[in-house]
């Protein structure tokens, strides 16, 4: 080999070496998810991520496994040591740096439930989950953002805002986004008698009272024994002396002139439409109470359904009207109802003295 011939052969060498050694800058085209907690496995895309030398959060390096990264493809988990907030993620290379952007979060809310799952606009509601960790927003059907009045990492409470009736709630936290398993309703309320001044059959002198049970007018209102939700209460208290089975009881806006015609203005269908009270059996665990709804031009007959108390303490009623029948088996039309009775049963025979608390009476339409 001659010397020009050598010459021409190592400066081709050299040229070859030196082709191979010069790398092309990375490349991202996309980075998934964009946020995430530690540990969250992030896949980046790009080009010539074959090489990569480092990857750093915010000039922090991060350890990554070089054989889960390809030319166009770079996968890794986010380590515990990383501070949460915004960073700026750089892939290094012998032929340059990439650049894009992640955050930190903590880990990602989810909603269990809502209690109650109906209520009225400024009406308070429970939301159960986890990780709710601010910044947070709760939304009502993804845009009516509402106001949190507690909040704590498995529970918060929110107020019901104007303008909703049917759909699912959103909690936008730290960590992400969860949505409610079920759609949440919005209601609107009548309230038959609060017993304490309000409601639509407030006085209680237009409460008549039957049978044998131990109350009138005067004496049926209470304020302790037991103790009430708020305020006054109705008591209702009696034995089955006649073994009858009937005891009596009470029943709204009886007697006076024009209240026989007078509806409750209920405007929703009758799988819409609930029937609302709290009550108490003060440890009378064999009392039954039936309700009674009446109809205004309509069915004559009464529309029953009967529950027994048998927790201790106050406790809530809240019963679909499809449930109310009469003794032909026809269910009582809610746009027609007129008047309620609260009566006392006696099932056993026993003559020991029953008694019901009755509070907070009140129709509810699911909207």
């Amino acid at each position: 080999m001659n010397g020009k011939t050598y010459l021409f052969f190592i400066l081709s060498i050299a040229l070859l070496w030196s082709c191979e050694k010069e790398q092309a800058p990375p490349v991202i085209e996309s980075i998934e998810p964009a946020f995430g907690s530690a540990e969250t496995l992030v896949t980046i895309q790009g080009q010539n991520l074959g090489a990569i030398k480092q990857v750093t959060f915010s000039g922090q390096s991060v350890n990554f496994n070089t054989a889960y990264n390809s030319e166009v493809a770079l996968l890794f988990r986010i380590p515990n040591n990383i501070p949460l907030g915004e960073h700026e993620v750089a892939l290094i290379t012998e032929g340059g740096t990439a650049l894009t952007e992640f955050r930190i979060t903590l880990e990602p809310p989810a909603v269990f439930s809502i209690n109650p799952e109906f209520a009225s606009p400024g009406d308070v509601v429970t939301v159960i989950g986890k990780n709710f960790y601010e910044p947070i927003s709760v939304y009502f059907f993804d845009s009516i953002q509402t106001e949190i009045v507690t909040l704590f990492p498995d529970s918060m409470e929110i107020i019901v805002p104007e303008g909703i009736q049917k759909g699912r709630v959103t909690v936008d936290a730290n960590g992400g986004v969860a949505i409610s398993p079920v759609d949440f309703f919005s209601i609107l309320q009548i309230l038959v008698n609060d017993f304490d001044g309000n409601g639509m059959r407030n006085e209680t002198n237009k409460w008549g009272f039957v049978g044998q049970v131990d109350q009138n007018a005067q004496t049926a209102i209470q304020s302790s024994n037991p103790e009430p939700i708020d305020g006054n209460f109705l008591k209702l208290t009696g034995t089955d002396a006649l073994d009858i089975t009937w005891i009596g009881g009470t029943q709204s806006h009886f007697g006076f002139p024009g209240d026989d015609f007078t509806t409750f203005g209920i405007k929703t269908g009758i799988n819409n439409t609930l029937l609302e009270m709290d009550v108490n059996n003060n440890g009378k665990d064999n009392t039954f109470l039936s309700l009674i709804l009446l109809e205004h031009d309509g069915e004559t007959s009464d529309f029953v359904h009967e529950v027994r108390l048998k927790k201790s303490g106050w406790q809530r009623l809240s019963i679909p009207l499809n449930r109310f029948s009469n003794f032909e088996g026809r269910i009582v039309d809610p746009t027609k109802i007129k008047l309620i009775k609260v009566h006392l049963t006696d099932k056993d025979n026993s003559d020991q003295p029953l008694e019901a608390n009755v509070d907070n009476i009140r129709f509810v339409e699911i909207l």
